[in-house]
C-alpha cells in the first residue's frame, strides 16, 4: 500500500524523531487520512531525500504530531537542473493551474510575468505556494519549486543575463523549436505570453537580448497548453 506523502517545512537531516507543529498538516494526517500512533507516513524537506516515519503520538495545544523516522531514501525524481518558468500572468485559475503542471514536470523557479497582453494584474504567492507543495507531494518530487514575485519583463530578462542563465522565448510567429542538441543539466529559462501572445515591443526585448523565439508548431495554443508542451520539449526530449 502506497504511503501517503508530506511535505514539512524543516530540515530533517539526521534526526531519529520529528516534532511538527503545523495545524494543516496535523488535520490532513488526523481528520482527512484518519491517520492514528502506529501509522505510517513519508515525510520529505525539499533536500531530495524522502523519509518514512512512524506517527508517535499527537499533541493537542497547540495541534503537532511527533513522528519516529524509520528509513530514508532518495525521491522518486529530483530535478536534473535549475529550469526557470517565466510564465505571463493569465487568470488566477488558469494560472494556478500552470504552477502545478510545471511543478509536476521538474520546474524549479517560477516567476510570473507582467506582459503587456496579461488581463489579470495580481496572484495570490501563498495560495500558488500551497499549489507547488501539493503537486510535490502527489508526484513523488523531492523538492518544491520556488513562486517568486510578479516582475516586468524587462526585469526578468536583465535578471537572467546578470545570471548568465540560457534564455528561449515561446511564440506563435517564431522558428521552428528544435532540442535535439540539448543543453545537458545547464540551467535554462523558457518564456511563455499570455492569450494573445508577446507584444511587438516584448518581442523587439528578446531579439535585442539575443533571446531566441522559438514556436512549437502552426496551431495558435492556449497559454497553458503552451506551458506543457514546451516545458515536455525541454525535459524529456534531452534525456
Amino acid at each position: 500500500m502506497r504511503l501517503h506523502r508530506f511535505f514539512v517545512d524543516q530540515n530533517i537531516g539526521a534526526q531519529t524523531e520529528l516534532s511538527i507543529n503545523s495545524a494543516e498538516l496535523v488535520n490532513q494526517v488526523r481528520r482527512v487520512f484518519r491517520l492514528k500512533k502506529g501509522d505510517s507516513v513519508v515525510v520529505f524537506d525539499g533536500s531530495g531525500s524522502d523519509y518514512e516515519c512512524r506517527i508517535e503520538g499527537f499533541g493537542e495545544h497547540p495541534e503537532s504530531v511527533t513522528l519516529a523516522v524509520v528509513s530514508s531514501e532518495r525521491s522518486r525524481y529530483v530535478p536534473a537542473r535549475d529550469l526557470y518558468l517565466y510564465a505571463a500572468v493569465v487568470k488566477k485559475d488558469t494560472f494556478e493551474w500552470i504552477v502545478e503542471k510545471a511543478t509536476e514536470l521538474g520546474v524549479t523557479h517560477i516567476i510570473p510575468v507582467m506582459a503587456e497582453r496579461s488581463e489579470k494584474k495580481s496572484l495570490n504567492e501563498a495560495r500558488l505556494r500551497k499549489i507547488a507543495v501539493e503537486a510535490s507531494e502527489q508526484s513523488g518530487r523531492g523538492s518544491v519549486p520556488t513562486i517568486m514575485a510578479i516582475e516586468p519583463v524587462l526585469e526578468a530578462i536583465n535578471g537572467l543575463k546578470e545570471k548568465k542563465i540560457s534564455s528561449v522565448a515561446f511564440h506563435t510567429d517564431g522558428n521552428g523549436f528544435n532540442f535535439s542538441d540539448g543543453l545537458g543539466d545547464e540551467p535554462l529559462a523558457v518564456f511563455i505570453g499570455p492569450e494573445g501572445g508577446w507584444s511587438e515591443d516584448e518581442l523587439d526585448l528578446f531579439h535585442k537580448n539575443k533571446i531566441p523565439v522559438v514556436c512549437l508548431g502552426p496551431q495558435v495554443l492556449r497559454a497553458e497548453t503552451a506551458v506543457i508542451a514546451a516545458l515536455s520539449q525541454v525535459v524529456f526530449i534531452d534525456r
